[in-house]
């Protein structure tokens, strides 16, 4: 074939071997000096179009690395801040109304007349005497009247009947001269101010508390809590939180330096390739022959094959490529040159192409060196015709594409580690929650491995079961900030206590809403504890406003938790725990959720006797 097409350029009357095709016109053009203004300033418009394409593909990857930055440091931790120390107020307000109810109900009796006012006023003053709360049971009520004289200070017994003018605020006014001020005022209210630290009269710090008047007996009923312990929590958590930070911005920023260095390696490659292309347009225009000695010593293997698919020409590259000399490979086939593993396979397809009589690209097979080598090729063709339209052959270019399959398989090792840190970060924070109520130690893993059992079963895609997955490992992340004595109480919680407990979904969805999931995982975590019928909580929401990935952890929570053991009870048995969901069956809970949770267990497709992280 090649002698053919030789010897009709010949009779045109040009020069040159494998110029296939190349018009007249084309190869008269007068060449381009190298040194000539006019390429010198085509050379540098294209160097400064690399430059810029760079920096657009460079400068999203920076431009995400400080939106994440601040995202993190300006917006998430100051309203993290805000968000607990708001929870924090309105659980000093909570504490204040239940014993505020206390004593309303003993001032019931009196009026009644089942105790007298001096027996039900020290009844009162006794119990509040000895409650206590907070991280180390050290936080306290305290009673004083509306003339701001103490009644009863569970620290300072000495105050009695005092109006501590020893304490004041930072302007010198009495404190408790601004607690009746505010009773009087507005009812109720905070009042910030110094104070003794906890049981030590000598350390005195700044304090929030918040004080609610009883009217009857002419009492202000306070508590409060020292703004250093809000501020140690909030130290905690934001400590979390930067770790994790830490840990997606190492894997932003390698991200962003793969790319950014890619980004410059192909501005090189981009470079190279319009140097060669301009290399080759200058050969051409310079000389037939100049034409053949850039096609033979091109970084790719020129070849053409007869229509049986044997060699009829191959270029110098595949020395390089293969280690063969051209002459070895002609009249030989493809078939000869490929892994033993890929012969079926390659032979089918590639005679499939060459029988279309079209032309093909990224054809990729597996070649075996003459060192031993395996090197993947690209093959791209066109077929020839004669003028009949009787097909000659087909011709093209092969290259090795090894680096750049190596280069895609080091990328999806990239994308699998990031997701994997993801889920170990995930781990991590349900992990953190566990640690504050070991008794219910592999719960959040329990409930996860059902959860993700009930959702498969319902047909749910994969990336929803992720997502669910997610949230049921973090669906009690919100108990870090509950009391550590209220989580391992060995009797059961009082209805005051259970209330606090129950705050739990709102600061796992406090904790949650901000972090850029790909799923509605703090909406989940919002929501496991509500019901069809709207009895649940924290919103009363009903069926119609319920996430089905909640209603399935809704299903799996409350089989695990009962057929678990709690400190305040040992387990209530598994069969306990199916009877309580086929009662609540389309009423409280999802019958579809209900159904594959019993017909999982039922089959034993499901464990939950252990977890392990």
């Amino acid at each position: 074939m090649v002698d053919i097409e030789r010897e009709r350029l010949r009779a045109a009357g040009r020069t040159g071997g494998h110029c296939h095709n190349v018009p007249a016109s084309f190869l008269r053009r007068p060449a381009l000096s190298r040194s000539s203004p006019e390429l010198r300033m085509e050379k540098d418009k294209k160097r400064k179009f690399a430059h810029a394409i760079s920096i657009r593909i460079a400068l999203p990857a920076l431009l995400t690395i400080v939106l994440f930055v601040t995202a993190t440091f300006v917006v998430i931790l100051p309203s993290l801040k805000e968000n607990l120390l708001a929870k924090k107020r309105e659980m000093l307000r909570e504490m204040n109304t239940i014993v505020w109810d206390m004593i309303a109900s003993y001032e019931k009796m009196e009026r009644e007349g089942a105790m007298t006012r001096q027996e039900a006023q020290q009844t009162a003053l006794n119990i509040i005497r000895d409650l206590r709360y907070g991280p180390v049971n050290k936080d306290y009520f305290w009673v004083n009247d509306m003339q701001g004289l103490i009644v009863m200070h569970p620290y300072r017994p000495d105050l009695r009947g005092e109006a501590v003018p020893d304490v004041r605020y930072p302007m010198g006014k009495n404190l408790l001269e601004e607690f009746v001020k505010v009773v009087r005022n507005q009812g109720a209210g905070y009042v910030d101010y110094l104070f003794q630290w906890q049981d030590d009269p000598e350390k005195i710090v700044p304090k929030l508390s918040y004080v609610r008047g009883f009217e009857p007996w002419g009492w202000v009923i306070g508590t409060g809590l020292y703004v250093e312990d809000v501020n140690v929590e909030i130290g905690l958590i934001a400590k979390q939180l930067n770790a994790i930070a830490s840990v997606i911005l190492l894997l932003v920023s390698f991200l962003a330096f793969y790319m950014i260095r890619h980004t410059v390696l192909a501005d090189r490659v981009r470079r190279i390739i319009w140097e060669e292309r301009e290399r080759l347009l200058n050969a051409l225009e310079e000389s037939n022959e100049r034409f053949r000695s850039l096609v033979e010593t091109t970084s790719d293997w020129i070849w053409e094959i007869d229509p049986d698919g044997a060699y009829t020409y191959c270029s110098p590259k595949v020395r390089d490529l293969l280690g063969f000399e051209p002459e070895e490979l002609m009249g030989k086939h493809l078939v000869d040159l490929i892994a033993i593993r890929e012969v079926e396979r390659t032979s089918r397809i590639f005679r499939k192409l060459i029988d279309s009589h079209k032309p093909f690209s990224s054809f990729e097979t597996v070649c075996l060196a003459r060192d031993g080598r395996m090197v993947v090729i690209e093959k791209n063709g066109v077929p020839v015709f004669d003028d009949n339209g009787e097909l000659l052959g087909y011709r093209g270019v092969a290259r090795d594409i090894s680096e750049r399959k190596n280069a895609l398989e080091a990328l999806k090792k990239s994308r699998d580690d990031l997701h994997s840190s993801l889920e170990e970060t995930v781990k991590s924070l349900a992990l953190a929650a566990e640690k504050r109520d070991p008794y219910t130690a592999g719960h959040q893993m329990r409930v996860d491995r059902l959860a993700c059992a009930i959702a498969r079963e319902l047909g749910l895609s994969e990336d929803r079961i992720e997502g669910l997955h997610f949230a049921a490992l973090l669906h009690d992340i919100g108990k870090i900030s509950l009391p550590s004595e209220y989580l391992a109480k060995p009797a059961r919680l009082s209805a005051q206590e259970r209330a606090i407990i129950k705050c739990h979904t709102e600061v796992g969805y406090e904790i949650l809403k901000n972090i850029p999931f790909p799923w509605p995982v703090a909406d989940i975590v919002y929501q496991h504890h509500e019901h069809l019928d709207g009895s649940g909580y924290p919103r009363g929401l009903t069926a119609k406003e319920l996430l089905l990935e909640a209603q399935i952890l809704t299903v799996a929570d409350v089989v695990e938790a009962m057929s678990s053991h709690r400190p305040y009870r040992p387990s209530l048995g598994l069969e306990t725990a199916l009877e309580e969901i086929r009662a609540g069956r389309g009423t409280l809970y999802n019958a579809e959720c209900v159904d594959a949770c019993l017909k999982l267990i039922a089959e034993n497709k499901v464990d939950l006797s252990t977890a392990a992280w």
